[in-house]
């Protein structure tokens, strides 16, 4: 609908919107731009990102957020080394599949090498690190904000006035308490969870995609950005199976504060977009960013909808 807009990425909310609508949206690395004045949700999670129809006009946006205006490093095709993790190619729907093995065989055929490989400790270091940061961090980023800013509303004011069922039961169940429920049901404290993921799980999880990128060499990790294509925007689309199958491939990299790149990689075969997401290591932005301008010509851009 525009050239460019720009997005708070805490779990994904800038790449995937732009997976899901065929546009291509950044996640920085957390830090690299200024977030000082947007509503958190996690301070070690949040940050802003733009979302454009071109990786001209995301290096641009990056350039104007960052202050750095530097030409991006010039990526050939044929030098480019690609990981393609297991876990982040599992349990795809078949036309998410279909559409990504498309654009794999394009970048091969252009020179591209691709690296099948593995990441031991991804899913456990992730899981001891996603929710407790997320569900801790809410309460004291909400207070300190509202008390910063002197809008005259306290955080007992704000989880009152909220509306979305689903969002006011996760304050209500679980943000305000400090709880976090297990599979099994059972409500764990979350002040030492949250206190292990932050002295420990979560530069574990850095080091595993440190391991990856050293052990084989890569400019980045590509993998869908979503396993599923578009779902329709009807309630169900809320709930929290939703929520979790959608966000699957994109969490770690939020966890991790990776910067990360979706970029539209085709159609399925309702015509609806498919996006491959570019990750990379913290503070190598400007490599992702290149990794993408190389990849676009190769992916191709989506033509805009009919009406």
């Amino acid at each position: 609908l525009v050239p460019a807009a720009l997005g708070t990425d805490t779990g994904a909310s800038v790449r995937l919107p732009a997976a899901l609508n065929g546009a291509v949206g950044f996640r920085p690395s957390v830090g690299r731009y200024d977030g000082s004045g947007i509503t958190p949700i996690s301070h070690t999670r949040d940050t802003p990102g733009p979302i454009a129809n071109s990786m001209a006009d995301i290096a641009l946006l990056d350039a104007v957020l960052s202050g750095d205006d530097r030409p991006l490093p010039a990526l050939d095709a044929a030098s480019l080394r690609l990981g393609l993790p297991s876990y982040f190619w599992q349990d795809l729907d078949p036309q998410v599949q279909a559409v990504a093995q498309a654009a794999l065989e394009r970048l091969l055929a252009a020179g591209v090498t691709l690296v099948p490989l593995d990441m031991p400790g991804l899913e456990a270091s992730n899981a001891a690190t996603g929710m407790p940061l997320c569900l801790y961090e809410q309460k004291p980023d909400l207070i300190a904000y509202l008390a910063r800013h002197d809008v005259g509303v306290s955080f007992e004011d704000l989880v009152a006035r909220i509306s979305s069922p689903d969002v006011k039961a996760i304050f209500d169940d679980l943000v305000v308490p400090g709880l976090l429920p297990t599979p099994s049901g059972e409500l764990l404290p979350l002040q030492p969870l949250y206190d292990s993921a932050i002295a420990v799980h979560r530069d574990a999880l850095i080091d595993v995609y440190r391991r990856a990128f050293q052990q084989h060499a890569l400019h980045g990790l590509l993998f869908p950005a979503v396993p599923v294509p578009p779902p329709l925007a009807a309630p169900e689309a809320s709930s929290l199976e939703s929520f979790l199958r959608l966000a699957r491939n994109v969490d770690p990299g939020s966890n991790a504060g990776l910067p990360g790149l979706s970029l539209p990689a085709g159609l399925s075969d309702d015509g609806l977009p498919i996006g491959l997401e570019v990750d990379g290591l913290p503070g190598e932005d400007r490599k992702i960013l290149a990794v993408g301008v190389a990849l676009e010509p190769l992916l191709g851009r989506l033509a805009p909808p009919q009406a």
